[in-house]
């Protein structure tokens, strides 16, 4: 199973950037991930991670196909790829109806938002002769998506899912990839582990299609309105002690998972900057450690 790196490099400054992606790289992170929020621009932000780094894969996780057109994005892919030895991976999703009414954005349907996008970047004809061949992979929570993905990516990312319902994409998806983005938080006492998890997945529970998708998981309303429960935690986050996160990512290969993400809760703290590290930058004694296993 691939191993990958979500990177958040809103949190990291911009001179620290590149050390971060030579750090992945020396402790053998298969692709370095990218997301978009609110803060720097992904495609940018892979370009300075892959002229830093040598053979790591760099990609977005996700890129929003609202916030740029279709002919843009191919565009930006295909030249990423082709001036960097094709180590780019282009990962698109809907993101949610809140996030793109904030950017001034009306809301379709997400397969009919993704048809017209994928159906406009087939089309476009490139500029320039491109040597790479970028693959594209699609954020799919619920079962439409996974079937679009099935027909039009090389693959899927699922977020904050149980591994039963990885289980069921992976046999509609076949052969294509099925990565699982998954929040890791290691500490010797669950309890401790369980507040750095509650933190992280709190910014989710009161969203509509991550309610629908909990929902169509078996869990209840009690398990996400008031805050995540402890059931949702640990089902959804690999946290405790290292063994027992060892044992939760090889549960998600168990159930048909070709590669996880992790995305470390256990960062440096604030006060590293000060000794001269880089605040809010994975702590990568522990990534190494989990990574050793």
């Amino acid at each position: 199973m691939q191993t990958g790196l979500m990177l958040n490099a809103d949190a990291i400054r911009g001179s620290a950037i590149a050390d971060c992606g030579r750090q992945a790289e020396a402790l053998g992170i298969h692709t370095i991930w990218v997301p978009e929020i609110f803060g720097r621009e992904p495609f940018v932000t892979a370009a300075s991670l892959l002229a830093a780094t040598q053979a790591v894969r760099v990609g977005t996780a996700i890129a929003n196909v609202y916030v740029r057109d279709a002919m843009a994005t191919r565009a930006a892919a295909a030249t990423l790829s082709d001036i960097f030895d094709d180590r780019f991976s282009l990962g698109l999703g809907v993101s949610n109806v809140v996030g793109n009414k904030l950017r001034g954005h009306d809301w379709l349907p997400p397969v009919e938002k993704l048809t017209r996008y994928f159906d406009a970047m087939d089309a476009w004809q490139l500029g320039f002769k491109a040597e790479g061949n970028p693959p594209v992979y699609l954020a799919a929570h619920g079962p439409k998506l996974v079937d679009f993905a099935s027909e039009r990516t090389d693959g899927v990312f699922m977020y904050l899912s149980t591994s039963s319902y990885i289980a069921e994409a992976a046999s509609v998806l076949g052969s294509k990839a099925l990565m699982v983005m998954q929040p890791v938080a290691v500490h010797e006492d669950i309890a401790a582990a369980r507040k750095m998890a509650r933190r992280a997945v709190a910014i989710y529970t009161d969203l509509p299609n991550y309610q629908r998708a909990w929902k169509a998981q078996g869990f209840e309303p009690a398990d996400y309105e008031n805050g995540p429960s402890d059931k949702l935690l640990d089902a959804l986050v690999a946290l405790g002690p290292l063994e027992r996160v060892q044992e939760k990512l090889a549960e998600r290969e168990a159930a048909g998972a070709t590669g996880v993400i992790i995305i470390p809760l256990n960062l440096q703290s604030a006060e590293a900057e000060d000794r001269g590290g880089i605040a809010r930058a994975p702590d990568w004694d522990i990534l190494g450690r989990l990574l050793s296993v």
